[in-house]
């Protein structure tokens, strides 16, 4: 998202209730993003296999390039997603796929600022076990999407290990919808996004769901909001409850969230120029 938007407007928009919050730590700083390739960081995903390490990229109009940083906040690979372009990319994701055991890498090509977009793309390719070389290349899987309703403009990709299936969340609307479709997609598939439920909440930036699959975030661009998932409850029957409010101190333009790959917390990063990576560790 490149245009600027007045805290104060986000402050009135931010969400239409407000829930009990969960007690949480202060942020620490994990680091400062000082590579000049990374400045328009719009997502993150913790890593698995690669322990301590962060999934990001940068927002509509850069390279088609997906960024590995350390628990430092230190870029350590770029991998560039070969026949692919950047045209809004505004998620990224970490999670199962389509191989028993192996985790993947989304990239949500999601992003509609004029809700004006026949259809969306999400670019998928295994994750790697070891840290990969400084710069590498990779020919993702590609799926086509098309909205049940009309285009929408959207910042939030989620992968559910439970039922296997890829939400995103619409972001500007004044109650925003939840969509999904299923992840076992092949190569060059084509589906389309199933409508869920609206959620009093709107400009929505980053959502995510934690790897066991029963924590769900997101944010706007003022707060965060957290659900827990019980036993036998789809994403969409949990997000229908009351939220609660998680801290979060407000950044210059943040736009991702994750939770951290053992459960103890969530990271989130802003767009611009030496950006701080924050940890906040919360307690249930």
């Amino acid at each position: 998202m490149r245009k600027i938007i007045l805290i104060g407007f986000a402050l009135m928009l931010g969400t239409l209730i407000a829930p009990a919050q969960v007690p949480v730590e202060k942020p620490l700083e994990l680091g400062k993003v000082e590579s000049d390739k990374l400045t328009e960081a719009s997502g993150i995903a913790s890593s698995v296999p690669l322990k301590g390490c962060f999934w990001t990229h940068n927002d509509s109009g850069n390279k088609p390039e997906v960024f590995l940083i350390n628990s430092k906040a230190e870029l350590i690979s770029t991998i560039k997603l070969k026949d692919v372009s950047n045209r809004d990319w505004e998620d990224i994701a970490e999670g199962i796929g389509p191989i028993k055991g192996k985790y993947y890498v989304y990239v949500g090509d999601i992003g509609d600022n004029g809700g004006i977009r026949n259809s969306i793309k999400i670019y998928r390719f295994p994750e790697p076990t070891t840290i990969p070389g400084k710069k590498t290349e990779i020919t993702p899987d590609v799926l086509k999407l098309k909205y049940a309703d009309d285009p929408k403009d959207a910042e939030s990709l989620m992968i559910d290990p439970i039922s296997r299936n890829i939400y995103i969340l619409s972001k500007r609307e004044k109650h925003i919808h939840l969509y999904k479709t299923k992840l076992d997609f092949k190569n060059g598939d084509h589906a389309v996004l199933e409508e869920l439920i609206k959620l009093p909440y709107t400009w929505v930036t980053a959502g995510d769901i934690s790897k066991d699959g029963h924590h769900i975030v997101i944010k706007t661009l003022t707060n965060v909001f957290y659900w827990h998932r019980a036993d036998g409850e789809s994403v969409e029957q949990a997000m229908a409850r009351p939220a609660r409010q998680l801290p979060y101190e407000v950044e210059k333009q943040g736009e991702g969230i994750t939770i951290t790959a053992d459960n103890d917390g969530y990271v989130t990063i802003s767009e611009g120029k030496n950006t701080p990576v924050y940890f906040y560790k919360w307690k249930f």
